[in-house]
């Protein structure tokens, strides 16, 4: 997947680029809080108010979303059916109790490996291409 966002900071030869929210996604609201916006740092040579072209391969965000999302639903469903069946109390506590062991496992499995993730070239969105705000203003006189 690419995505292109403008440069809106530079620190060296880190770039903040921003993102303004696909036009399809207006209703959903599930990613970024309903953000209209959101801001990565990548390593890079550009100027303010160029554009960035960055790119993640799709196997990885379908990973990413596998391990957000399915993964802590899993344990949450596994560790309330395993409750319910090895603590049979009243109300449901056994079923309480192991829906938040359940959830709570892949949550610190997440967390822990978090950083070996973010070490990781794959896991990270890659610069593809700036394109220079001067040579968009040069092309677009021409006209």
């Amino acid at each position: 997947m690419e995505r292109l966002g403008e440069v809106t900071a530079v620190d060296g030869k880190w770039l903040e680029i921003t993102f303004c929210r696909p036009s399809d996604c207006d209703k959903c609201h599930a990613c970024m809080g309903g953000a209209k916006t959101t801001t990565l740092r990548l390593e890079g040579s550009a100027a303010v108010g160029d554009k960035a072209l960055v790119s993640m391969p799709d196997s990885t965000i379908t990973q990413a979303s596998l391990l957000a999302y399915a993964l802590p639903l899993a344990g949450l469903i596994g560790g309330m059916l395993i409750g319910d069946a090895l603590i049979p109390l009243k109300h449901s506590l056994g079923a309480v109790v192991g829906a938040v062991i359940g959830l709570g496992i892949p949550l610190v499995y997440l967390f822990v490996s978090d950083k070996k993730r973010r070490s990781n070239p794959k896991w990270t969105p890659q610069l593809v291409r700036i394109i220079h705000q001067r040579s968009q203003e040069a092309s677009n006189t021409s006209i």
